[in-house]
């Protein structure tokens, strides 16, 4: 087995043993959140009592060793409040230049503020709010969907289901590590699934992309945070023999296996909507093709990583296999024992697509898992980031879950006059094992949901090897997949190109790609 361990510095500790494993596309743990309250001694901090002061008065509890002292609460010229039987205290106002005289009496153990309790709340999440464009907690989206009916199984670690803020949110699920439980020892697919599908409306912690979504922990990854090839293929087959819509693998190596391949394409094949972690072995410029896989499969969308800035996290691999971006840094969301914590990586990018797939999903449940991918696709918002950085662009649960249910945004002042619209390019690009090609063609001017046609052809046939038609995202680029595309020389031909609003001058241009 393959573990990784990752240091401080970001760098790579490598150990090998025996067979194949795949490790967690996560970077490490910035900060944690305790999901309780430390105590603290009496008088263990000074405080500076002018602060708590109204008019020279104090509000306090006052500790005693015995039965409390009333009387002489009062002889320093407080106010009494209100006695507790069950403690030795009570509540009072005194003046602050009392304070310490009365500290020194032999009877009184502590004096502390009567400091004001709040409600709790679901802390705000950064993320969450990007992804839903300009809406705010609690979304309008919701409205429409909260992921209702949609089973989303995450491959990880697996879920501490007992967690407050995922009470009935797991559904069921499976281990295939040999521990004999899908609980998580280990934390990452905790936080995963925080993100996915916490509960929203009990008012305490985070709360997920899709709160009504079902989740299933198919624990594949072990304390360690890694498994063997083995495991992740019978965790892809327990998901298909038990209905799941959405699988979420916030996982991945760098080792392009076929057999992990055939098993991600025949889920694919069953409806089954398949979001992986695209990788963190990024550089600062992102000129290198480093997606891992399941995510470089043609049948899995590749997630990449946002900050809070709406760049690419540096960490973050780039290559023509990113499908989409998505909030990946300070991630905040659930851990077991009921605690919370923010981490960074793709791996916290990745649920927040596939919440969004469920949201779609739970939209409308006649769309078939293509159909989901392309309208997370159509929908994607553009960052202005290079393709291979960003994919599509970043997932937009609002506007995906609008056009899942027909409904539509309001008028925009920007929407392009009508005029005359052209084939500006059209790209090619392989994948990161070279068995897919991508053709790319750019509109001119930019125009998102335009419906552009194909045809390509090998060797200058007579008849075209690949047609397609598929909608341009938010950059204006309509991109086509062609799966295991053999060697030879390809051209493309655009045979239409509709977009409301503009007349298509029939031109593109005569490129041609030798694979």
């Amino acid at each position: 087995m393959y573990t990784m361990a990752k240091n401080d510095s970001g760098g790579e500790d490598v150990k090998r043993k025996i067979g194949l494993s795949i490790a967690l596309v996560a970077l490490v743990v910035a900060f944690l959140v305790s999901g309780c309250v430390k105590a603290i001694e009496p008088n263990s901090a000074v405080v500076d009592w002018s602060l708590q002061a109204v008019d020279g008065q104090a509000r306090v509890i006052i500790g005693f060793s015995g039965l409390p002292d009333k009387a002489l609460v009062k002889a320093f010229g407080g106010e009494v409040y209100a006695e507790f039987g069950f403690i030795k205290a009570l509540s009072a106002k005194i003046p602050v230049e009392a304070i310490d005289g009365l500290l020194r009496n032999p009877h009184v153990v502590y004096i502390e503020p009567n400091i004001e309790l709040h409600a709790l709340e679901e802390q705000p999440l950064w993320g969450m709010d990007r992804i839903f464009g300009d809406e705010s907690f609690e979304f309008t989206t919701w409205g429409t969907s909260t992921g209702s009916g949609v089973n989303v199984a995450i491959l990880d670690t697996g879920i501490d289901e007992r967690h407050a803020d995922l009470a009935g949110r797991v559904a069921g699920g499976e281990d295939f590590t040999g521990k004999g439980s899908y609980f998580d020892d280990n934390g990452h697919g905790t936080h995963v699934s925080g993100t996915v599908a916490a509960i929203y409306s009990n008012s305490i912690g985070v709360y997920g992309v899709a709160p009504s979504a079902s989740l299933y922990a198919v624990k594949v990854l072990d304390a360690t945070g890694s498994g063997y090839l083995d495991w992740i293929i019978a965790g892809i087959q327990w998901a298909i023999d038990n209905d799941i819509d959405i699988i979420n693998m916030s996982l991945g190596t760098t080792s392009d296996v076929q057999s992990l391949e055939d098993a991600c394409n025949a889920a694919y094949e069953a409806d089954v909507l398949i979001v992986a972690a695209a990788g963190n072995s990024g550089n600062r410029p992102g000129n290198r093709d480093t997606v891992e896989y399941p995510g470089g499969y043609a049948s899995v969308i590749a997630v990449a990583a946002s900050d809070s800035n709406d760049a690419r996290a540096t960490f973050s691999s780039t290559g023509p296999d990113v499908e989409l971006i998505a909030p990946g840094v300070s991630i905040l969301s659930t851990i077991p024992g009921d605690g919370y914590a923010y981490y960074s990586g793709t791996s916290m990018a990745s649920p927040h697509v596939a919440g969004v797939a469920a949201l779609v999903l739970a939209a409308n449940s006649d769309l078939s898992n293509a159909d989901v991918r392309s309208i997370l696709q159509q929908t994607a918002e553009n960052l202005g980031l290079k393709q291979e950085h960003q994919g599509y662009g970043l997932v937009r649960a609002d506007l995906a879950v609008q056009a899942a249910s027909g409904t539509t945004p309001p008028a925009s002042d920007t929407d392009p006059e009508p005029g005359t619209i052209t084939v500006a390019s059209i790209d090619y690009s392989l994948s990161r094992n070279a068995k897919h090609m991508y053709v790319s063609v750019q509109l001119d001017p930019v125009v998102g949901g335009a419906s552009v046609s194909i045809e390509v052809y090998l060797n200058n046939g007579s008849s075209p090897y690949f047609v397609g038609t598929i909608t341009t995202d938010t950059s204006g680029v309509a991109k086509f997949t062609v799966v295991n595309a053999p060697s030879g020389t390809y051209s493309t031909v655009v045979t239409d190109v509709t977009a409301a609003g503009y007349t298509w001058d029939g031109d593109f241009p005569q490129q041609t790609f030798v694979k």
